[in-house]
């Protein structure tokens, strides 16, 4: 469960969404809830897998909603190596 303040940021981050011409869809949010919560993501194919238990999210809405993420800096990405990422959540 979120806090009352971290609630408030993820709000924020959904304001920005809006604000910059995109959709909110249920999808998109229910990823960004996931991203606020996790912070960082070593995996995000393991991080989608376990989201997608949880919720009805597509790879293609995933994916799309990721790469969103990045051209709007609210995620960044630190390569390790050519196969290893890992992001974290830019937006406070």
């Amino acid at each position: 469960m979120m806090k009352v303040h971290e609630q408030t940021r993820l709000h924020g981050w959904i304001a920005q969404l809006r604000e910059r011409g995109h959709i909110a869809s249920k999808q998109r949010i229910v990823i960004m809830e996931a991203l606020f919560q996790q912070r960082e993501i070593a995996d995000m194919e393991d991080f989608w897998i376990g989201l997608r238990q949880k919720h009805p999210v597509s790879w293609a809405t995933f994916y799309n909603f990721i790469r969103l993420a990045l051209k709007e800096n609210w995620i960044g990405k630190d390569i390790h190596t050519s196969r290893c990422a890992r992001y974290q959540i830019l937006i406070d």
